[in-house]
């Protein structure tokens, strides 16, 4: 039987072992923490710089990690990055990234890969040097021209000149040229266009005809002139650009649209366009439109209507403030006195009343059957519904 000191000595042996044991993990585990923050690192090892990565397809982002738990990636050209992915495992060492339609392109992209969640002092890797975000050659609006057999062209071709016809149709009264404005940009801003937006419709005074009006405007009559209508997937590309029908290279083949042979028009607009295009106010376009005596193209097809009814003398619908029919007063009542209506003359040299109050607007001639052009000079009824030419400014 051991005496009790030596009992007690090797209870305090054992002791003493286990502090040295306690204190020596302490110290390694201190050793490994800072061993392990110091020797932490991440590299990325794809991309490297000088990539053209197409959009729609999938690219491999390759690093490697050490000390590392977690990853998130970023996408990066200036000051705002773009998440790719968050919250992968460092060790991992890939992502398979599909890059989407709709990503925007160009040079002068980075690749960040870092240690996640993202805090100071984390490691973080750069791709070496910049790549490029590409699209297809043949991501271009072809398919569309050659199905429509009518020019489309990209939405991120320079110097584009939107325009758009309103889905549905108002009286003459638009409360004026400033109110017919306001109804472009109320539509524009209603599908999200962007930009300032004006009516492409003409008033009484010589300052005010349609085309002085865009002259006007902030881009003038420059641009080569584009139809907007919403997306669809089929006028969508890769890159998220729109393609849009070419309505004309410059200002004077946009204008010629309206007045077009209608067989070089049908079939080529699309049933939807080549209607539109055939009914939207106008009014003074251009210096060749009537100031007044407007015929009322509508009524030829009917032979009973009375001759006064069949001209106005405005057109404009009163500078577009009126959605009257026929003057006040008409027609006259039996023995009653006659007011003084504003006189015009038939293409027969014939004086008669102009009782229509009416405007200048888009339309066929040779009548509904037989059509043959559009023109830009039609009279219609100022209660008639007719759309609105809209054009950026």
């Amino acid at each position: 039987m051991k005496p009790a000191f030596l009992e007690k000595f090797t209870l305090e042996k054992i002791l003493i072992y286990i502090l040295i044991a306690a204190a020596l993990i302490t110290f390694g585990f201190v050793i490994y923490l800072v061993v392990s923050h110091f020797t932490k690192s991440v590299q990325i090892t794809s991309p490297l710089g000088g990539e053209n990565w197409e959009i729609k397809r999938t690219h491999a982002i390759t690093w490697k990690a050490s000390g590392i738990d977690k990853v998130g990636i970023v996408l990066f050209k200036g000051k705002e990055p773009q998440w790719i992915v968050k919250d992968i495992y460092a060790k991992v060492g890939k992502y398979q990234w599909e890059i989407k339609p709709g990503q925007t392109y160009g040079n002068d992209y980075w690749i960040a890969v870092f240690e996640y969640p993202w805090r100071n002092g984390n490691k973080i890797a750069y791709s070496k040097g910049p790549f490029a975000v590409t699209y297809p050659e043949n991501d271009n609006c072809d398919t569309l021209t050659t199905q429509n057999e009518w020019p489309y062209v990209a939405s991120d071709m320079p110097n584009l000149r939107r325009v758009f016809i309103t889905p549905e149709g108002f009286t003459g009264n638009l409360e004026g040229l400033d109110g017919a404005d306001a109804k472009c940009q109320a539509e524009a801003d209603q599908l999200s266009l962007g930009g300032k937006w004006m009516a492409f419709l003409g008033g009484d005074a010589e300052q005010d005809l349609a085309v002085e009006r865009l002259r006007r405007a902030a881009k003038g009559l420059d641009g080569v002139f584009v139809e907007v209508k919403p997306a669809t997937p089929e006028t969508t590309l890769l890159r998220g650009a729109l393609c849009y029908r070419l309505l004309g290279k410059n200002f004077d083949e946009f204008l010629k649209k309206l007045s077009n042979l209608a067989v070089v028009n049908t079939g080529k607009f699309g049933a939807d366009s080549f209607n539109n295009f055939a009914n939207i106010w106008l009014g003074r376009a251009t210096q060749a439109g009537s100031k007044n005596c407007v015929t009322i193209t509508s009524v030829f097809q009917n032979p009973y209507v009375n001759i006064a009814e069949k001209y106005s003398y405005t057109a404009t619908c009163q500078n577009w403030t009126s959605n009257r029919k026929l003057a006040e007063g008409y027609p006259v009542p039996y023995r009653a006195t006659k007011p003084n209506f504003p006189v015009c003359y038939t293409t027969l040299g014939k004086s008669a009343d102009a009782v229509a109050i009416g405007g200048l607007a888009s339309g066929f001639t040779g009548g509904a059957i037989n059509v043959n052009a559009f023109t830009m000079f039609q009279g219609k009824y100022c209660d008639t519904q007719q759309k609105l030419l809209c054009v950026e400014k």
